[in-house]
Order: structure tokens, then C-alpha cells, then sequence
């Protein structure tokens, strides 16, 4: 069984063995003084109360610091999720004392280990059909084309696929790492559309790009439109259903695929943004769609996650889970981004971006703020723009 195991925040102190050996500690000492300088507090969600009983005692006997719900001693809770705290000395302990309890405790000692190698990951491998991308000391940039009429931003401008291909070579040349070709249009309230008026859209566009070498990626949910575009050339599929078509997941086995956190349709989704705590369920939902994904075949190494910024959520819920993403490492899956142009920006920004067009700036410094919290991939329509602005972001996380 795993435990879904979420980073509340983290504390890496990353420059302390340098500065250690600046000052000419000797190595075997700074590696013991760096390890008790990097602190997790850590989220566990679903234990027993006797499981939450024993890791608290646990963590209390070595120095740590632990939290579970009130009724965990009494057992008059059926399940309590934990909160834990220490160094990396302290997670080094822990994982060991429990890895020889009882209580199915050596799964929780694993999925805390999985974690916090997930956490301190210096970089991702995404396989696709054809394609890997390394990800770490660069984002990637993915541009967004749609072949709608009633995208919000650009619906109607690329109906016809010499167009369509045109736009998507242009944001290659801008530096676009992929193109993302959408032939439904998934904004609050848009109206469905069929399999077949989808592939009309969808797959010209896919065959002209990728005779033109360029890498592609397909926003849909429907596994028949998918497995025409994979037929066709693309490298990747972004789900805004995280697989909920049951032959999707089969369908994308061999290709890397986004999996996104929407709650409810697009006519429903923001019908109701409040949340009894929006981190945790979006931190859940991808947790459960990753395991569905691996269980069915997809490797971890073929997944991306999208916390789904502006579907299902309120302006301050986009807001925190922006400021928030670097929560999400503990999945151990590069996380993408899309606020291009959304209604959020505008909002924030005090009503300073009335229309899509008018939302460059704002788009650009969200997507700052995820790259630097954590955003390893981030969809935009102005192409050329976020490159230059993912570029800085990647110098500011390497700078020392």
C-alpha cells in the first residue's frame, strides 16, 4: 500500500556544504552538519490510529516533531492523517524504526523515503513517443495552438490547418520546446464536441508539424483522438480528465502524457471553487491518477502533472496553488503550468487585464513565480515572451 506524502514546505539549505568548505571544515563533519540542516515537514495522509499512534512516538523518541488528529490515542477516529517535522537526519532515523514495526508501518517508511527522494531531485527524464526531454536546469516552454472557434483567447484564429502550422512553426523559431494542438476548447462553459469534428481539427495539424520536425502535443480527452495524433506523430497527450476515458490510459503507454486536476465539467467547474483545503485535494487527485497511470501500464518516467491553474479554482485558489508548487515534488513528476492569458491575471491585478490580449504581463510574472516555485514545463500563447522570461527564472534558481 502507499501513503500519499506531501511536502508542506522545505527548507535546502544548499549552499551550506560550500560555504563549509570555504572555511575548511573537513568533509566527513560538514556532510554530518549539512545533513542536520535540511528540514521536511511533511503531510501523511490516511494512516490508522494505531500506525499514527506508533510514527508520532517514533518521531517524538528521536527529536522530531509530530502532529496527528486528536482522536488517533482513543482510536475514536477511524483513519488521521499525520504531520512530521526534523532534519534529514532525523527522516534517516525514522524510515529505519519504522521499516521494522508492525502495523503495515515499512509501507509508510517507504512512501516517507519516496518522497523525500522526489523532494530533493535535481532533475526529470520525460519520456515520449520518440522524444526525451531532460528537465532541471532548463523549463520547457509549450505553445499553445488551437484549432477551436471558441478557445477564450485565440478561438477562430487557426481554424484552417495551413494556418494552424503556420503559427505552430513560428513558435517553434521562438523557441517553443512543443506545440500543443487542442481541437476542443476546455474553458467554463464550452461546449463539447464529437470524436470525428475533433479529429478533423486535430490531426492535419499534427501531420504538418511533425513533417516539419516539430515536437507535438495533443489537449484532449477522448482516446480515439489521442491515438490518431500518436499514429500521426505526436509525442504527448494533455489530458485535462487525467485518463478518464478507460482506453486512454492503454492508448498512451508508449507516449508521455499530462495528467490534470479539473473538478467537474466545463460547464460545472467553477460553478464551485471552495475546497476544504484545495492543496490537499489537488495533492490527492494527482497522487491517485499517477497510481491509476503506473498501475496501467504508463511509466513514471512518461508522466507530467498539471495542478490545472483556472479550471475549478477562485482567484486566490490559482494564487496559492502558484506560490505552493513546490508541494508537488514530493510526487516525484515534473509539474506543468498553464496561466497564459487567463481571467485570474486580469483579476488579480486589480482589473488591469479586461481581455486575453491585455494579460501579457501579468501572464508572464505568474509564470515567473511557477517556474521558480517549481514549474518545470509552462503552456503559453506568447511564445517568445515566456522563453526570454523562463530563461531568467532558470538562471535565478541556478544563481549561487
Amino acid at each position: 500500500m502507499k501513503f500519499p506524502v506531501r511536502s508542506l514546505n522545505i527548507t535546502l539549505p544548499a549552499r551550506s556544504y560550500s560555504e563549509m568548505e570555504r572555511i575548511g571544515v573537513d568533509p566527513a563533519g560538514a556532510a554530518i552538519m549539512t545533513s542536520k540542516q535540511f528540514h521536511y515537514n511533511l503531510k501523511i495522509a490516511g494512516l490508522t490510529p494505531a500506525q499514527a499512534n506508533v510514527l508520532k512516538q517514533d518521531m517524538l523518541s528521536i527529536g522530531g516533531e509530530a502532529a496527528v488528529a486528536k482522536g488517533a490515542a482513543s482510536c475514536s477516529v477511524v483513519v488521521s492523517d499525520a504531520i512530521i517535522s526534523g532534519t534529514a537526519r532525523h527522516f534517516e532515523t525514522l524510515i529505519a524504526k519504522l521499516s521494522v514495526q508492525s502495523f503495515g508501518l515499512p509501507a509508510v517508511a517507504e512512501s516517507v523515503k519516496e518522497a523525500i527522494v522526489n523532494i530533493t531531485r535535481p532533475e526529470y527524464v520525460i519520456k515520449a513517443r520518440a522524444r526525451k526531454w531532460k528537465l532541471g536546469a532548463r523549463s520547457l516552454v509549450m505553445g499553445i495552438l488551437n484549432v477551436t472557434p471558441d478557445s477564450f483567447s485565440d478561438g477562430g484564429a487557426y481554424l484552417e490547418a495551413d494556418k494552424a502550422v503556420e503559427h505552430g512553426l513560428r513558435m517553434r523559431e521562438c523557441g517553443a520546446d512543443i506545440v500543443d494542438v487542442g481541437g476542443e476548447s476546455t474553458r467554463p462553459n464550452a461546449l463539447p464536441v464529437d470524436a470525428e469534428e475533433e479529429l478533423k481539427r486535430v490531426i492535419p495539424v499534427v501531420v504538418g508539424l511533425v513533417k516539419k520536425g516539430v515536437a507535438v502535443s495533443v489537449d484532449t480527452s477522448k482516446a480515439v483522438v489521442a491515438k490518431a495524433a500518436l499514429d500521426a506523430g505526436a509525442e504527448m497527450i494533455h489530458d485535462v480528465s487525467a485518463l478518464g476515458d478507460a482506453d486512454m490510459a492503454r492508448v498512451c503507454s508508449g507516449a508521455a502524457v499530462v495528467l490534470m486536476h479539473r473538478r467537474g465539467s466545463a460547464a460545472a467547474m467553477q460553478l464551485d471553487t471552495s475546497y476544504k483545503d484545495l492543496l490537499d485535494t489537488v495533492f490527492l487527485y494527482l497522487s491517485e491518477r499517477m497510481e491509476y497511470a503506473e498501475t496501467a501500464g504508463i511509466s513514471r518516467d512518461r508522466i507530467v502533472i498539471d495542478p490545472g491553474i483556472g479550471f475549478g479554482k477562485s482567484v486566490d485558489g490559482n494564487l496559492s496553488l502558484i506560490k505552493n508548487l513546490s508541494e508537488f515534488r514530493a510526487l516525484g513528476a515534473p509539474v506543468l503550468v498553464g496561466v497564459s492569458r487567463k481571467s485570474f491575471i486580469g483579476k488579480a491585478a486589480a482589473g488591469r487585464g479586461g481581455t486575453p490580449e491585455e494579460r501579457l504581463s501579468g501572464s508572464i510574472a505568474a509564470g515567473v513565480a511557477a517556474v521558480l516555485n517549481g514549474a518545470q514545463i509552462l503552456r503559453v500563447h506568447d511564445v517568445k515572451e515566456a522563453v526570454v522570461a523562463c530563461a531568467i527564472a532558470d538562471a535565478l534558481k541556478a544563481a549561487y
